[in-house]
């Protein structure tokens, strides 16, 4: 009769110490759950429309397509050679860089998401290259000749056509596209989980 009573005991005494060893533990995790929840957490209004703003405005110019054009433009001026009669033929190459201004960007952030809005694409610098003029089939005449004033014009008129040349190779759409992609690079990790929407002002 002893020796079922000391086993009896013994398997009280085990599932005594189990029983303990699981309260210890959920007292444990309890405590590890509530320490958690006042452990101090990262501020998500670190990010701001300043701050976005800031890393946009850091890159300056975004200028994020190029396009050459070489083209041929023709003068041709007056009905009595070398005396009227003037003109010449112009080789010239023209270059021209579209992007978006920064400083026309805007930027709204809330708890879940950043939104972008960019401006319309549009041509930041277009020229024609100086070194790139050459001039061939040139005609004179000795009362209607401003070789200054005709080169001027010239180029002027050159710079408007390849301009829109340029305009309808899709210049503008490419640098529009571009230009959500750098920005998308450029912010993706930096707003704390938030969602961020690139839009383009209507």
């Amino acid at each position: 009769m002893q020796k079922r009573t000391d086993k009896g005991s013994g398997r009280r005494t085990g599932f005594l110490q189990k029983l303990a060893a699981l309260l210890i533990a959920v007292v444990f995790l309890a405590g590890g759950i509530m320490i958690g929840q006042h452990l101090p957490k990262k501020s998500r209004e670190q990010v701001t429309v300043a701050t976005v703003s800031a890393k946009l405005k850091a890159i300056g110019e975004l200028a994020t397509e190029q396009y050459t054009y070489t083209g041929i433009y023709k003068l041709s001026n007056g009905q009595i050679p070398f005396i009227t009669k003037k003109g010449f033929t112009m080789v010239y190459t023209a270059n021209f860089k579209a992007g978006v201004k920064v400083k026309d960007i805007k930027v709204q952030v809330n708890q879940d998401q950043v939104t972008v809005t960019l401006p319309q694409s549009q041509l930041l610098d277009k020229k024609i290259d100086p070194s790139s003029i050459k001039f061939y089939d040139q005609s004179y005449a000795l009362f209607n000749w401003n070789q200054k004033e005709d080169i001027t014009k010239a180029e002027q008129a050159a710079l408007k056509k390849a301009t829109g040349v340029a305009k309808k190779s899709g210049l503008l759409a490419r640098s529009q596209k571009n230009a959500k992609k750098l920005i998308r690079q450029l912010l993706q990790g930096t707003l704390d989980s938030r969602k961020l929407v690139i839009k383009t002002e209507e």
